[in-house]
């Protein structure tokens, strides 16, 4: 596991329970939270995981870390920068839910279902 999994992870663990507290069914499915928890979980795993940058970030960005703290905090509202953070967020969304149903499933101490396996008739 890498510092930058762990990082995230870490911050996922203290502010998990703070997100899921609003949600009554919330399963570790990150598909159900609001779009400002969506964006909070994409900004932290951005500033987490230098590495997707180049993936999510477009080409022209100078100082990245400028432009995440621009787009995530400081031009909330504006429809540019609302299509990039949904860009993003639709990117990151499976791999954010791997990771989110993991953690949940860690803090709130949930045993995940056995995989059915490969028997006869199933």
């Amino acid at each position: 596991m890498s510092s930058s999994e762990i990082g995230f992870k870490i911050w996922l663990e203290d502010n998990l329970p703070r997100i899921v507290k609003d949600y009554r069914h919330f399963e570790g499915n990150v598909i159900v939270l609001s779009d400002e928890h969506k964006d909070e979980l994409c900004y932290n795993f951005l500033l987490n995981f230098h590495s997707w940058w180049d993936d999510v970030l477009p080409p022209a960005t100078a100082c990245r870390f400028g432009f995440l703290d621009e787009l995530y905090n400081r031009s909330l509202g504006q429809n540019l920068s609302e299509i990039i953070r949904n860009d993003i967020y639709l990117y990151l969304e499976l791999h954010l839910n791997d990771v989110v149903a993991e953690v949940y499933n860690e803090v709130f101490n949930i045993k995940p279902e056995p995989f059915a396996g490969y028997e006869r008739g199933q």
